[in-house]
Parts: structure tokens; sequence; C-alpha cells
């Protein structure tokens, strides 16, 4: 028997973020969960939250549900506001294939923001929610 291979959400988010590279000219990287502690600024993090595969008589179908963010670090306001259209746009909305993996959409669900005065970054989250099919 062979390998199966799973799509991850994780793999979709990451290939939606680095294909849409002109759409995110305003961001210089783009990390799974934690960048490193020298990355330059303007930069993303992406994390899954939640994964909730569906079942119906104790068989997975698809599409799985997933909650996500999208964190921003900037140094400037102004910037945290350019990178999030930039985001919104790669993400809102989207269906179709991305790396293998099926997404049959991305809706944007809230914001929150922060300013860390240790680091006088401005950071802003932003959450969606995904249905693909694994």
């Amino acid at each position: 028997m062979g390998l199966v291979v799973m799509a991850e959400a994780e793999t979709a988010i990451k290939s939606l973020l680095e294909t849409q590279v002109n759409n995110l000219a305003t961001t210089t990287s783009i990390w799974a969960i934690l960048a490193p502690s020298d990355a330059a600024k303007p930069y993303l993090s992406y994390e899954v939250l939640t994964e909730q595969p569906h079942n119906v008589m104790g068989t997975e179908t698809a599409p799985t549900e997933v909650l996500f963010q999208v964190n921003i670090f900037t140094d400037t306001f102004l910037q945290t506001v350019n990178v999030t259209n930039d985001v919104r746009t790669a993400l809102t909305r989207f269906s179709g294939t991305t790396s293998s993996v099926v997404v049959q959409d991305i809706f944007y669900e809230n914001r929150n923001d922060n300013f860390d005065e240790s680091d006088r970054d401005y950071q802003r989250t932003l959450d969606f929610r995904m249905w693909y099919e694994e």
C-alpha cells in the first residue's frame, strides 16, 4: 500500500500568501507560527487555531473547517493598514486549488490590534475561516 498524503491547511495558507507576492509587496517575509527575533519588518506569521473535520456516521467527510490567524508586524500604523489590505485581498473568498490543496472558500472574520512597547512594533491579528478538502 502506498503512502497516503493528506492535504494540510498550513500548506494552502502558505501557498496562497506566497503566490500572492505581488499583492504582498509590502511584506518582507512570511513565517509559520513564529518569526525569528531578528526578522525584518514588516513581516507575517500564520497559524492554525482549530481544525475541525466533519464526521457523518463515524466517517470524515469533506470539507474540513479551519480557523486560522495571520499576524502582521510592522514599524508604522500605515504599514499595518497596507499589509492588512494586501492579506485580505490575497485570502478573502479564495476558492480553487493551491499546492494540491482544494480550498472551497476562505472568509475574513475578525481583527485585533496591539502595539508592543518593548519591540516598538504595531501588531495586527487577522482571523480567517477556511473550508478545504483533505
